[in-house]
């Protein structure tokens, strides 16, 4: 019979700790829904935000699904009945109240019960991971793990608009008042089309232009078109940029984000507000100076923001969702029922 020692006992008892945790950590990855998707304080990490009429809002998670709320983020319920990927990318409210949902496995859903119910609509894609969704005079856009896609249909069926794009990752799309399409890729910068062409070209920097101001061609997560012309680029560590030509010439737009991961960009009326990885942002002057706006914030990774009426946002977090009703200028955790349970 072996004798054990104290030595042996406090080896074996090391060895059965680094057995645990190696199995805890070979869980996780086993698993990644049951943990990447868990805000730090146990709430879901909210990856898209979708305002319907009046006080509804939907929230995409990242592993539990969709969640919708009825008064305004006071209470939120699941809302994943015919969901089949809990893993939701982007959502979007199109002109006749229908909801889309874009999911890194599953595709894109519909619902036409205001996200009571959903249904696969996939017809035509190619890869289903869709990371936005924009409605543009009847049509429907995709970007997609595989290029652009375009429904005339509300999503019944999709058809490929990706000539020239080469089967890129899209981040984000912006369609301006002349009908120029803007393609935000990862790690390709910018693609441009106008909406009766065919082919997409990729937007290169100037070498007229000051380095500081040449827009970076890698990762573009935001892309916005006002309605005077100009078309703004959130890009990854390296801040704002707008363009007043089409996207031809660039230049680095105001202080206060210069280094910033632009996640998220509203831009319009008296406030503009950047959704960042260092928290939100203000800027009361078109874009020249930026200012954090975190008080009450407790996380600052925003991964999406919604602006609805009088004042309120509502930013989606690793953390949960928040909320201001003050432009920003205090913020509140609104989390009751956005728990970890899918």
């Amino acid at each position: 019979m072996k004798k054990w020692t104290k030595s042996s006992l406090a080896a074996s008892a090391v060895l059965w700790l680094l057995f645990l945790i190696a199995g805890s950590l070979a869980g996780a990855e086993d698993k990644p829904g049951d943990i990447a998707g868990l805000g730090d304080i146990g709430f879901v990490s909210v990856q898209s935000l979708a305002l319907g009429e009046g006080e509804l809002v939907y929230a995409g998670s990242f592993g539990a699904g969709i969640f919708r709320s009825e008064d305004g983020g006071k209470t939120w319920h699941t809302a994943n009945e015919g969901l089949s990927d809990p893993f939701v990318y982007v959502m979007a409210v199109a002109p006749d109240q229908s909801v889309f949902a874009g999911t890194l496995r599953g595709g894109i859903f519909r619902s036409r019960n205001q996200g009571k119910t959903w249904t696969s609509v996939n017809a035509g894609l190619e890869r289903l991971e869709t990371h936005v969704l924009v409605h543009h005079q009847g049509a429907l856009f995709a970007g997609t793990g595989s290029g652009v896609y375009r429904s005339t249909n509300g999503g019944e069926k999709w058809v490929s608009d990706n000539e020239g794009l080469n089967n890129l990752l899209i981040r984000a799309l912006a369609i301006d008042a002349e009908g120029s399409m803007y393609a935000g890729t990862t790690g390709m910068g910018i693609y441009r089309k106008h909406l009766r062409t065919s082919k997409w070209m990729r937007i290169t920097a100037t070498q007229l232009s000051h380095p500081r101001d040449r827009l970076p061609e890698n990762f573009v997560r935001a892309l916005v078109a006002d309605d005077r012309g100009s078309l703004y680029a959130g890009t990854a560590d390296n801040g704002v940029y707008v363009s007043s030509d089409r996207g031809d010439s660039w230049r680095l737009l105001g202080k206060g984000v210069e280094n910033a991961s632009i996640r998220a960009l509203s831009i319009g009326g008296p406030s503009w507000f950047a959704g960042t990885g260092q928290g939100m942002f203000r800027s009361l002057d078109h874009g020249k100076t930026w200012v954090p706006i975190n008080e009450g914030l407790r996380e600052r990774s925003i991964q999406a923001f919604a602006v609805g009426k009088d004042g309120s946002l509502y930013a989606g977090t690793n953390a949960g969702i928040f909320k201001t009703e003050d432009h920003g200028a205090h913020w509140s955790p609104i989390n009751q029922g956005l728990g970890t349970t899918p």
